[in-house]
């Protein structure tokens, strides 16, 4: 199993090297072997995910490591639409390393449970089902969201080098600030869109499961927080037309709020356990 996993990483990053190389005008043909070991990656981390998590006999979402594997899952699968729909970008860049720190991160942390026992027992396949759902739908949401902070940072180091009329690497292909820009608003507004539905999923649980009235904890109100964040950009963005460096900035405000929420989700899990 061990030699599988450094075989995952080292695929990824092989990968990602190749990917690199594009940027700088290497042989078209470089990219496409990076595009498929990128792929070859995502098989060998299903098998990875089966005879792991097969053998643990639990879903995927019953620990914390399960979480972050399928993170970064998520994370290299993610990278392929944006390909597809934004291609020779700047994605190939931070993705693949992302992938590959929460790929490590996640053998390497404690298997902390994140669902309790009691909710497994007592919930139906429908419940599970919905829990597979608010959790898939929610990680989606926040990687847009990082993808759109990560695109903000960017834009704003490249803006100053601009300003400062100091050129990239000449032979690095650079996308300008206006698309830049145009994908920070619509990486926000998938983002936006994917965990305002996990939310609801998510509220759906919470009362369904609840006895009695549902209690409000800080743990539930920071996510509802992140979301409020996102929506005051998207509003301001259409009224009062906030772009360029605003946007950026308030991009990156939201997702440092998303990262304390799951920080303060990991504490409280290692607080229960």
């Amino acid at each position: 199993m061990d030699f599988l996993f450094w075989s995952l990483c080292s695929i990824y990053f092989l990968g990602w090297v190749f990917c690199c190389l594009s940027y700088f005008h290497v042989e078209q043909r470089v990219s496409i072997w990076g595009e498929r070991l990128l792929i070859l990656g995502i098989v060998l981390q299903l098998v990875f995910i089966v005879t792991s998590y097969g053998e643990m006999n639990t879903i995927l979402f019953n620990s914390l490591s399960g979480l972050l594997m399928f993170l970064s899952l998520l994370l290299i699968l993610v990278l392929f639409i944006l390909n597809f729909y934004f291609p020779d970008q700047i994605f190939e860049l931070v993705l693949p390393p992302l992938t590959i720190f929460f790929l490590i991160l996640s053998v390497l942390i404690s298997d902390l449970p994140i669902i309790s026992p009691e909710f497994l027992d007592r919930s139906t396949l429908f419940g599970r089902s919905l829990l597979i759902a608010h959790a898939s739908l929610s990680m989606l949401g926040y990687l847009l969201f990082g993808v759109a902070c990560f695109t903000s940072i960017f834009f704003l180091y490249q803006e100053k080098r601009i300003k400062n009329k100091t050129l990239l690497l000449k032979k690095v292909k650079i996308p300008s600030l206006g698309f830049l820009d145009s994908i920070i608003f619509k990486m926000v507004v998938a983002g936006f869109l994917f965990l305002t539905i996990g939310l609801l999923l998510g509220i759906n649980m919470s009362v369904s499961t609840s006895e009695g009235a549902p209690r409000v904890s800080l743990r539930q109100l920071l996510p509802v927080f992140t979301w409020s964040v996102y929506s005051i950009l998207l509003i301001s963005r259409s009224i009062i037309g906030i772009r360029g460096r605003n946007s950026a900035i308030w991009s990156i405000i939201g997702f440092s709020v998303a990262v304390i929420s799951f920080v303060y989700e990991i504490s409280l899990l290692t607080q229960r356990n």
